[in-house]
């Protein structure tokens, strides 16, 4: 039996606890349109660019330059102009150096246009008759940057990194060993990252368990990031701009989980001013997208759908289940007045059944009406949400499906969200929103088989609502405070609850390139907002009453030489449930020091050394590790350049073990053959360690026009470690090891875009 869960890459009857999550992390929303204090990149070097060999007249080739964070070109595409011309351009400023564009006095990435204006060398000048014969200098054929110094359009594309994030850049996320070029799976490599089981794109964050990490699109509530199985984001890799991990005490636009939220955006409809277009297939599925701008001012439109054949293969290995998934997504966007309005429509499904039972089901829509106005120092959107949710997990029994919970019903919910520059030093962030859910099914199952915990509800609306705000106040140069306040108010089930919630950060310059980032908040989760895990019932702290977390965090962060940038951060959460005795907490350190992958050599190691534990309260309160304990995690990612469109990768990931508890017979679990069901002592201890190494080889090939064919070789674990899960006691045995059958993901894809 475990051997087929390890294909499908789900644990089977895993006894998990509800922990607290971490707070070091406070990130605004990718894409903060706010005009003021935003500079420009401004070129290093004056270099020309080499003029053809195979040139003839001259020629203008007008190139558009992605400039990251370090002032590096990371994307040059082609907007007009044909070989040899483009080529040699685009060579040539591959090698440019800038200062970078700076928002608020912090590097940020940009989007420049370059014209390269390309002059056939001056004929020699006629030479005079002299005693000897004179061979005349030819001048060096010259091309001359026009906007190399003054760009034609810059356009900043991310926020800045916020108080201590520990942010990936998009254009490198889809480098990374392991995540399959999905740029949401690299979360997974972040400090405090443990997956629930090697291969399940479900984690535990700094402790907290996945019921209790949300999941956020374009500020857009969704029950479900990944898909099942092979566990690519359920929003195509194109579409997205920027993917956070606001993993505690995050800015007070974001809340209403007590666990972290894992926040992505989506690119602007604004940026759009050529077709976009790529494809690819793998092993076990297949993706597609198109972005377009249509005639008139700034209409857009975009499409984009994967669809995964894993149904077919599994079919033929366990003829028992089936499992598949598709997700869909589709833009349209208009410019009105100043502003864009957009119709952003969007959905996924996935499937997992066994013997003809569901054991999990998550099947989402939402179709968002937004609209975004720039104001002369900041920017206001207004939107209004329709969502259908039909969730369902269950555990899995000989026969087919368990106890079971499932959430099940339409909803609406319109938002507004504001930010103003109100002088030089201070920036307003506000917002609020209200929604209103239809619950057809609400059904929550036995709790980790305590009694009388199962409930079914009879059909209900809830209503759901917030305000929120912060400053973010620069009082000298060296100092940045952030004060913020939420406050949500629900109507769950028949019963009204209030929750405020309190935040703060601050941000000092100890030195040059040193500098210390503190944050505290609170953070609050009703019962009707718990992630569903696949094989997995809700989780005890939330799951009734629902739960408020406290939030704590220290950093250090340094800018060490060869571009290295290091942040160690001691955390503290604690998860307290209003209304039962459940109490959980964790705390540790973490340690993260990142090279940027646009380096020849480059990566990111990630340590984290925690403790996560719950209150027991039989037969004396005691304070236990809980199942998402992991006092040791180490993520070691590296990437090469060899050159020529050529790329090498590794990563090697190591947990410590999970603790266990059994229940035996004999304080010493020893075999005790004849021995009754009756179980007297309850064992418990800590499993044998877990690694794992990926690994990933990429070839790609750039056109003159901009497009490109990328074929990649890709592995996941694939050293064959199998992963231990558990221990079971039998009276002929005695106690035994549960290892989870090696989950290996071997991906042969090819991708082709322009």
């Amino acid at each position: 039996m475990r051997p087929v869960l390890a294909r499908l890459a789900l644990l089977r009857n895993a006894r998990t606890w509800l922990v607290a999550a971490g707070a070091s992390l406070l990130l605004l929303p990718a894409r903060t349109a706010v005009a003021a204090n935003v500079v420009p990149p401004h070129r290093l070097d004056a270099a020309q660019v080499p003029y053809p060999a195979e040139g003839q007249g001259e020629a203008t080739v007008t190139l558009r330059l992605v400039v990251d964070a370090n002032g590096i070109v990371t994307e040059v595409d082609v907007q007009d102009g044909s070989p040899p011309f483009s080529d040699a351009a685009v060579a040539a400023v591959k090698e440019w150096r800038f200062t970078p564009a700076t928002k608020d006095d912090a590097p940020v990435s940009s989007r420049i246009v370059a014209t390269v204006t390309f002059h056939p060398p001056e004929p020699p000048a006629p030479i005079a008759p002299a005693p000897a014969p004179v061979t005349p200098p030819i001048p060096a054929a010259t091309a001359h940057p026009a906007e190399a110094e003054a760009p034609a359009e810059v356009s900043v594309k991310g926020a800045r990194e916020e108080l201590g994030t520990n942010h990936i850049p998009t254009s490198e996320t889809r480098l990374v060993p392991g995540a399959f070029g999905d740029p949401f799976r690299v979360v997974e490599a972040l400090p405090g990252m443990a997956p629930w089981l090697s291969g399940l794109p479900y984690y535990y964050v700094r402790g907290a368990p996945p019921e209790t990490v949300g999941y956020s699109i374009d500020g857009i509530k969704v029950p479900l990031l990944f898909h099942v199985g092979a566990g690519p984001s359920t929003l195509a890799p194109p579409l997205v701009d920027s993917v956070d991990l606001l993993d505690g005490a995050y800015p007070a636009a974001f809340g209403r989980y007590a666990g972290a939220i894992i926040a992505g955006e989506t690119t602007r409809p604004e940026d759009v001013d050529h077709v976009r277009a790529e494809a690819g297939a793998r092993v076990f599925d297949a993706h597609a997208f198109a972005e377009a701008p249509l005639p008139g001012d700034g209409a857009t439109v975009l499409a984009a759908a994967r669809y995964s054949y894993t149904g077919l293969l599994t079919s033929l290995i366990v003829p028992n289940y089936t499992v598949g998934y598709w997700d869909y997504q589709f833009r349209a966007s208009h410019r009105v007045g100043k502003g864009m309005l957009s119709l952003f429509v969007f959905g996924s499904h996935d499937e997992l059944t066994y013997k003809g039972s569901p054991t999990f089901h998550v099947e989402y829509h939402r179709a968002d009406l937004r609209y975004d106005q720039p104001l002369p120092s900041g920017r206001l959107r207004v939107a209004g949400t329709f969502s259908y949710d039909d969730t369902l997990t269950a555990l899995q029994t000989s026969t087919g499906a368990g106890a079971t919970a499932a959430l099940k019903g339409p909803g609406g919910r319109i938002r507004a969200e504001l930010e103003e520059r109100v002088s030089d030093r201070a920036l307003v962030r506000a917002g609020a929103d209200f929604g209103v859910e239809r619950f057809d099914v609400d059904e929550f199952g036995v709790v980790d088989g305590e009694p009388n915990t199962g409930t079914v509800y009879a059909p209900h609306d809830d209503l759901e609502g917030g305000v929120h705000a912060d400053v973010v106040w620069r009082p000298s140069d060296r100092v940045e405070l952030v004060p913020g306040f939420r406050l949500d108010g629900y109507r769950t089930r028949g019963q009204t609850a209030w929750a405020p919630q309190p935040r703060a950060a601050a941000r000092v310059q100890l030195a040059r390139g040193w500098t210390w980032i503190s944050a505290i908040g609170v953070a609050h989760q009703e019962p009707t907002e718990e992630v569903f895990v696949p094989a997995k019932l809700p989780d005890p702290v939330v799951d009734t009453s629902g739960g408020d977390a406290y939030q704590f965090s220290e950093a250090v962060e340094a800018r060490l030489p060869s571009r290295i940038r290091v942040r160690a951060t001691a955390f503290y959460t604690s998860i307290v449930a209003r209304h039962t005795d459940e109490r959980e907490r964790s705390f540790g350190g973490e340690l993260f020091a990142r090279r940027d992958f646009t380096e020849r050599l480059g990566g990111f190691v990630s340590y984290t050394l925690s403790r996560a534990e719950a209150l027991s309260g039989a037969p004396t309160p005691l304070w236990v590790r809980t199942g998402g304990d992991r006092r040791h995690l180490l993520s070691v990612v590296l990437g090469y350049d060899l050159g020529s469109g050529w790329r090498i990768g590794g990563r090697f990931f190591f947990e410590s073990g999970r603790s266990y508890q059994v229940d035996c017979p004999n304080p010493n679990c020893s075999p005790q053959p004849g021995a009754t069901p009756r179980t007297a002592y309850a064992v418990t201890g800590t499993l044998p360690p877990f690694y794992r190494v990926d690994a990933r080889l990429e070839k790609k090939w750039t056109f003159p026009g901009g497009q490109w064919i990328t074929a990649t070789l890709e592995g996941f674990n694939v050293l064959d470690k199998a992963e231990p899960i558990g221990k079971s006691y039998t009276p002929a045995f005695g106690l035994s090891p549960n290892n989870q059958s090696p989950i290996i993901l071997p991906s042969i894809g090819a991708e082709a875009g322009l």
